[in-house]
């Protein structure tokens, strides 16, 4: 049996009694075309079963329908679980307006690298960023046009559309609420410090610390990566240089879990002798035993904004910086 072919523009306006422009124009919503025109062409193209072919819609429109959802990482941050969220709030909202999305997880230093190369070819009708290292490349591809959206407050002073959480904030009420409860010896265990995210966190807790007249000791502040493998080896490390630390904020509940791991088989119970805190608030939090306390943060509305802030450039609207709010929810850890 033959495979079906493609109907063209040729056999539609045959079927609807019109032109092939009429057929171009109502295909790529022109709305100057007579309704009764219009409606005969959307019947046979109905009929026909035509799906529009989008090399040829990007040619008639300078739109690909495409956008690319960049991590400046590699496949291991998968194993947490804010990445799977925060996507799908982002591609919510492209899907809503029509649009598609291209997942790239790779390093994105280099402006000569294969994420840089696709960026600039044209492929792609925006770019949304997480995790970003560095504002080299965002700074390039603005230059040159591309609507573009940063996930996290951008590295330089530049007019990027962003959105972010309040890390500063959610990171200072979890540290003051750990020396509240009377700990004496507060560690943190920071996210990637290439991120503006964790250095956010981590000047949140410091300026607990200068609140209190006081600066760490050396060792308290461990950086991490935000992963659970670096939450349990730095907790190891911070039990040997400190055993007596009483209080731990972790960047993510990753990290959170990785050390609560490494107290329990310890024997050294939480939140008795160690309150621990992370942040995100994910599933994991509220399952975990006991349950850990945690900064929440909305992973997908923090999605959802970083898709409507794309949709608002591509419209041409103007845009500010989105910035969302923090909570403490306190548990069992803490």
């Amino acid at each position: 049996m033959a495979p079906k072919t493609r109907p063209t523009y040729s056999v539609i306006a045959k079927t609807a009694g019109v032109s092939e422009a009429t057929v171009s124009r109502v295909l790529n919503q022109d709305e100057s075309v007579h309704p009764d025109r219009a409606k005969r062409v959307l019947e046979a193209v109905e009929k026909l079963g035509y799906k529009k072919n989008r090399v040829a819609s990007a040619l008639a429109s300078g739109r690909t329908g495409l956008i690319a959802v960049v991590i400046d990482d590699d496949l291991s941050v998968f194993a947490d679980p804010f990445y799977g969220t925060v996507t799908s709030g982002v591609s919510r909202v492209l899907m809503e307006n029509g649009l598609q999305t291209v997942l790239m997880v790779s390093p994105v230093g280099s402006l000569e690298g294969s994420v840089a190369h696709y960026l600039e070819s044209g492929e792609v009708d925006g770019a949304i960023f997480f995790a970003l290292h560095s504002d080299v490349l965002v700074n390039k591809l603005k230059k040159q046009g591309l609507p573009l959206v940063i996930t996290g407050t951008p590295h330089s002073t530049s007019d990027v559309a962003f959105v972010d959480t309040d890390n500063f904030g959610g990171a200072y009420t979890a540290t003051k609420h750990l020396i509240s409860q009377g700990c004496k010896k507060v560690a943190i265990i920071t996210g990637d410090i290439g991120t503006t995210a964790a250095k956010q966190r981590l000047d949140g807790y410091l300026q607990v610390y200068r609140e209190t007249g006081h600066v760490p000791a050396k060792g308290l502040i461990c950086e991490g990566d935000y992963s659970f493998e670096t939450g349990k080896a730095l907790t190891e490390k911070l039990l040997a240089t400190h055993p007596d630390v009483d209080g731990i904020f972790a960047c993510n509940d990753l990290m959170a879990m990785g050390a609560i791991t490494v107290l329990q088989d310890r024997g050294i119970s939480v939140p008795e002798q160690v309150r621990v805190i992370g942040f995100d608030d994910s599933m994991i939090a509220q399952t975990s035993r006991p349950a850990l306390s945690s900064i929440r943060q909305d992973v997908v509305a923090l999605g959802e904004a970083a898709g409507s802030l794309m949709i608002a450039q591509l419209n041409g609207e103007d845009f500010e910086p989105v910035i969302l709010p923090t909570e403490l929810v306190l548990r069992g850890s803490a």
